[in-house]
């Protein structure tokens, strides 16, 4: 009973902001997301053949449902989604293969000011559903993208940092890696150049360990082609695990990022970045440079809600400006979106 009330007391508040309620297709043919996502979602997929031998797999997040309803039948403009229905999904922990979700999604807009929106929405509905006050966490992924960008790092060191922010245990390995990562010497450098000079005398057609010639000629001219000089491994290393420690109240935010900024003679080019100018009304708000690390295809901003008291993540969401494309649109398409946690919520 209480459920149904939650749920269908969230689906109002929503609905009378302009947000439609949606249902979705529970399977979806696998190769839409294998296909067009990679190991984004394939780790997650509950999947099956039916007797003509088509793939099929249980939706494994409703923002995904969402995103492809409107690369199929939306198609341009804005559209709000809402939506409390069921995901399935694989798990490798004691957790339940099917959650309930209910969450919002506005796709197709590119106003800076439905950052703020979206946040104020939900934190104010639950505050209105629970009668209790929430704590918020806010980030911007691009922020960490900036630093590493600006850290003094071959292509592929950086490439790795990015790709792998949202693998907490895997990150930290790469950092382990790069404290003590040979191929940034110089010595390592020069010993790339001299097998490079020797393979390109031979057949660029030949294989070696399963690559042809020519493919790994190509891997050696990206690396000779770098700048290099002695990187400091560890200095690196350090200077991400302090970024990444960095958990302070919002209106303290931009002050301590400047003051890591000039510690490290570092330029994060924080003027193109507007989350500390976000209008949002809840007074307690933290920003943590570690958020944001659930899910791999958020781009920009994104956020946690917690009751205040208990400490218990209510909700969670933020920009995945990058996903309708990877999904299968043509061009680049703005959205943000956030999910409650509604199995949190009815323990409180």
């Amino acid at each position: 009973m209480k459920s149904k009330k939650f749920s269908e007391n969230l689906l109002k508040l929503f609905k009378k902001k302009g947000f439609k309620v949606k249902n979705f297709d529970n399977i979806i043919e696998s190769k839409i997301i294998i296909e067009r996502s990679g190991e984004i979602f394939k780790k997650s997929l509950l999947s099956f053949e039916d007797d003509g031998g088509k793939n099929f797999s249980l939706r494994p997040d409703l923002t995904i449902s969402a995103c492809l309803d409107y690369i199929k039948n939306v198609k341009s403009g804005v559209y709000k989604y809402t939506y409390f229905d069921k995901a399935y999904r694989r798990t490798f922990s004691k957790e339940s293969l099917v959650r309930n979700q209910f969450g919002c999604e506005i796709i197709g807009s590119t106003s800076k000011k439905i950052d703020a929106d979206i946040i104020n929405l939900i934190d104010s509905s639950l505050t209105k559903i629970t009668k209790k006050k929430n704590i918020i966490k806010i980030n911007d992924l691009n922020l960490f993208n900036a630093l590493v960008d600006s850290l003094m790092l071959p292509t592929r060191w950086k490439f790795r940092l990015k790709r792998h922010f949202w693998r907490p245990e895997y990150f930290k390995d790469l950092l382990l890696r790069l404290e003590t990562a040979s191929d940034l010497q110089k010595s390592v450098f020069d010993l790339d150049k001299k097998s490079y000079l020797k393979l390109k005398k031979q057949n660029k057609n030949q294989k070696i360990a399963g690559r042809k010639i020519s493919e790994i000629l190509k891997r050696f001219e990206k690396k000779i082609n770098e700048p290099r000089s002695e990187i400091d491994g560890k200095k690196i290393s350090r200077i991400v695990k302090e970024y990444l420690n960095i958990n302070c109240s919002f209106d303290k935010g931009k002050h301590i990022i400047k003051n890591f900024e000039k510690k490290y003679k570092l330029d994060l080019k924080l003027s193109k970045f507007n989350i500390f100018e976000l209008n949002i009304k809840n007074n307690d708000i933290i920003f943590s440079t570690s958020i944001g690390r659930g899910a791999e295809y958020y781009t920009g901003l994104v956020f946690e809600i917690y009751k205040k008291s208990k400490k218990i993540n209510l909700a969670s969401g933020g920009r995945y400006d990058n996903l309708l494309q990877i999904l299968g649109s043509k061009k680049k398409i703005s959205a943000i979106g956030g999910a409650i946690n509604y199995d949190n919520l009815l323990k409180i």
